[in-house]
């Protein structure tokens, strides 16, 4: 405990105790008192032990240490520090009959778990191994994912004794079944997490005689008349379709751009059958229990073209996962050591919330308060609520920030929505079909966004119908758009909101087939692209165009030439970034949610709780070595009625502050005097 020093001072007749150093705060006594329980703890570990065995790289003690997971003292531990949700080995891969020791160990711990009222989640891994699992299940082999060689498909270059199995072969999806309804039924699992979500990029995807056939019937179904093959293909035959294959002097890491409709398709083909798996596991095991959250292990949305490279398209999950985790190098938060870049996966709790799936995160004191600012905590009925403080990856940490987490969560954290002034819509085309130069706009409009602290959203082709709910769409760089697409966003305009496109955006039609003339730019009645920012009335609303966005780092064109990812060290703003946001704010009809004079280095999420019209604003500060200094804000009313109070709520403080404000209007003003990593200001009216 932090010793206090008292010294009693005599002003003016008056007695005055003075802290030489503060008192320790409640979320910082509890942390050291949870630290302490906490060390002694073995955490829940999601592999089996037989895994770690036949891979290598372990501690040679580890076998011990992997034991005493189990032990009754061991929950009794995590019990008396309030952990409420643990995941457990379950299946791995090597066979029902194999893993059955382990399972059944898995099945006391929950049961165990449950006398605690602790959550059980089960790991459900996506890999076949080839040793244990063939000699259980000798017909699996012809389960296997081919390439265009013939040859399996393994997990990595040094576990090759892990092989991919098809998402197109029912056998494979009938066992997993099998699997899942032990985990229900001999488990009584809360919760299954299937990590493996992917497919293997080219030259590596799988080309085995039912992924072909089933391509071939993707593609009758979606062209369905010879005219239509005629025109996408040049065929009228679509049994003729072969799909792109590679050698040592066609490679694909050398493209850009996917040209070929024949690699177009197969790009959007792969996406869906693994959604397809996918959805179908989502729905065998909530027909088997209703209440069983399930996640897949999707990643977020960052600097790679996934669609392409891993076949994962979020939007097609929508509705048939519950959440994700990241599970991704370099995307840690942080200002980047060497860039001073601003990063953070704040793009995934974006599409993530707009998706209506939770996020599971954790890590140091940064990564948490990103986590809690961002993510939408969804609630399914007889589960509760995902990605809390509690949740996965984050029910580890003790630090003072993670118990004020804890505290508040209830209050001021779940039954909320986001405010968003405008949205960003990531076209499928646009963003599939290039490589990586449509992410460099699309990533720095988005840094624009999140420093200059605009209230934004992510939303995909499939959500185009929701776009009446902001005041802005904006559309950086998106190259390949549909004339269907094209007239909902002329609709929009014409009924009074605000398109902001940028740089080629619609140059293509949805095939990547170049237009002869911009329809975007037809609206604002020019026929070229234009070198300067402008803005039109249309309708009863605005057309604004915005020539580029400026990249801030000279090394982006290198990273990006030859179809590489877009590292996040280089999501520095752009050169156009106060321009850029100037624009934006110019052109809302409504004007911000919110205007601030926090620092560039912070971040904003804003956000409502009808229940109890409530706004709150969540800070947090990237700059790790420097408390800021106060700064003002400037906040739209949410809700009808008075301001009752504006309270700031942050952990080095045990209560609620009460801030004086200003109300004008329907809006108020108020100071938020000073902060270090995290502070939250809540509205009551």
């Amino acid at each position: 405990m932090r010793t206090v020093v008292l010294l009693l001072l005599t002003i003016q007749g008056f007695a005055v105790l003075e802290t030489g150093v503060r008192a320790e705060t409640r979320f910082e006594q509890r942390s050291r008192q949870k630290q302490a329980i906490a060390s002694e703890i073995v955490w829940f570990n999601h592999e089996p032990l037989v895994f770690y065995l036949r891979r290598g790289r372990m501690w040679e003690d580890w076998p011990a240490i992997y034991e005493r997971q189990h032990a009754p003292e061991n929950i009794q531990l995590m019990a008396d520090i309030g952990v409420p949700y643990g995941r457990l080995h379950f299946y791995k891969g090597l066979g029902l009959k194999t893993e059955m020791p382990e399972i059944e160990k898995s099945a006391q711990m929950a049961e165990l778990m449950r006398s605690h009222n602790m959550r059980v989640s089960l790991y459900v891994a996506g890999t076949m191994f080839i040793e244990p699992f063939y000699k259980e299940v000798p017909e699996a082999v012809t389960w296997e994912q081919r390439d265009q060689n013939g040859k399996w498909v393994p997990y990595s270059n040094t576990q090759t004794f892990r092989h991919f199995a098809c998402n197109n072969e029912p056998a494979y999806r009938k066992y997993i079944k099998k699997v899942l309804k032990v985990g229900v039924d001999l488990v009584k699992t809360n919760q299954f997490f299937f990590d493996n979500v992917y497919v293997k990029a080219e030259p590596k995807s799988c080309r085995c005689d039912r992924c072909i056939s089933a391509f071939r019937q993707y593609l009758k179904q979606k062209y369905p008349t010879p005219e239509q093959a005629f025109r996408r293909f040049g065929y009228r035959d679509l049994d003729i379709i072969k799909v792109n294959e590679w050698d040592e002097f066609n490679q694909p890491y050398s493209l850009k751009t996917i040209d070929d409709p024949v690699l177009q398709e197969w790009t959007r083909f792969r996406c869906e059958k693994l959604a397809r798996q996918c959805n179908e596991f989502y729905d065998y095991i909530t027909s088997l229990d209703p209440t069983i959250s399930v996640g897949f292990n999707l990643k977020g949305i960052y600097g790679e073209n996934r669609y392409w490279k891993a076949g994962v398209y979020h939007p097609l999950f929508g509705g048939k996962c519950d959440f994700f985790p990241f599970d991704t190098g370099g995307m840690d938060a942080r200002l980047d050591e060497e860039t001073g870049a601003l990063v953070a996966e704040i793009r995934s709790y974006k599409a993530a919330r707009t998706l209506d799936m939770s996020c599971t995160s954790g890590g140091n004191d940064l990564e948490y308060a990103v986590y809690m600012a961002f993510n939408h905590q969804k609630f399914k009925t007889g589960y509760g609520y995902h990605g809390g403080p509690s949740d996965n990856g984050a029910y580890r940490s003790f630090t003072p920030l993670a118990e004020f987490f804890r505290e508040y969560n209830d209050r001021y954290f779940r039954g909320t929505e986001n405010v968003a002034d405008v949205v960003v819509l990531r076209s499928w085309p646009s963003m599939a079909y290039s490589i990586a130069d449509t992410l460099v706009p699309t990533i720095l409009m988005e840094q624009v966004l999140i420093q200059h602290k605009i209230p934004f959203d992510i939303i995909f082709d499939e959500q185009i119908s929701n776009v009446d709910r902001y005041q802005a769409v904006i559309l950086p760089g998106q190259e390949s758009l549909s004339m269907e697409i094209i007239e909902k966003l002329r609709q929009f305009v014409e009924k009074g909101g605000t398109l902001i496109f940028t740089g080629n955006t619609a140059a293509f039609n949805e095939w990547r087939e170049r237009r002869r003339t911009n329809p975007l730019l037809g609206l604002l009645r020019e026929d070229a692209r234009l070198r300067e920012t402008i803005a039109k009335g249309y309708g009863e609303g605005k057309l604004v165009y915005i020539p580029e966005v400026q990249p801030g780092s000279e090394r982006i064109g290198v990273s990006v030439a030859s179809g590489r990812p877009f590292p996040s060290r280089d999501w520095l703003l752009p050169v156009n970034h106060q321009q850029i946001a100037d624009t934006i704010a110019a052109n809302l009809s409504r004007g911000l949610s919110v205007q601030t004079e926090a620092p560039l280095t912070t971040v904003m999420e804003l956000l409502t709780r009808r229940d109890s019209k409530e706004t709150l604003l969540h800070f947090v500060n990237f700059d790790l070595h420097r408390r800021l200094e106060p700064f003002g804000i400037r906040l739209q009313k949410q809700f009808s009625g008075e301001v009752r109070s504006v309270k700031l709520l942050h952990p080095e403080e045990d209560e609620p502050v009460e801030i004086d404000f200003r109300a004008e209007g329907d809006s108020i003003s108020c100071t938020l005097p000073g902060m270090q990593l995290y502070s939250m200001i809540v509205v009551g009216q």
